[in-house]
C-alpha cells in the first residue's frame, strides 16, 4: 500500500553572525542546531539543510514540531536582532513526509 507523501511548509529563523573563521549560524527554535559556513550564504544554506533534516525525523518519529516553528502562516513578522553584523533570516522549507 503506498503511503500519500504531503508537502509540508515550514518557516523557520535562522540567525548568522560573524565568527573567527567565518560564519556561525543557528535556529532559535530548533534546540541544538547550530552549524557554520565559510561565507555567510554557506553558513545560511547548511541551517537551512539542517533544519530540514531536523524537521523530516521529528515528523518520522512522530515527536513534536517545536513551538516557534510556522506552518504556513502569513504574519511576515520575524524576531528583531541586534548588532549591525548579525542577520536573521526567514527561510521557507517544504518537507515531503507521508503522514
Amino acid at each position: 500500500m503506498f503511503r500519500h507523501k504531503r508537502i509540508i511548509g515550514f518557516r523557520v529563523d535562522v540567525v548568522v553572525e560573524p565568527d573567527d573563521v567565518g560564519f556561525y549560524a543557528y535556529c532559535p527554535a530548533l534546540k541544538g542546531l547550530h552549524t557554520c559556513g565559510n561565507t555567510e550564504q554557506e553558513a545560511l544554506q547548511n541551517a537551512k539543510d539542517a533544519a530540514i533534516a531536523y524537521l523530516r525525523t521529528s515528523i518520522k518519529y512522530g515527536d513534536p514540531i517545536p513551538v516557534g516553528i510556522l506552518i504556513r502562516e502569513e504574519d511576515g513578522q520575524s524576531p528583531t536582532v541586534s548588532g549591525e553584523d548579525i542577520k536573521s533570516h526567514t527561510e521557507e522549507l517544504a518537507i515531503s513526509c507521508a503522514i
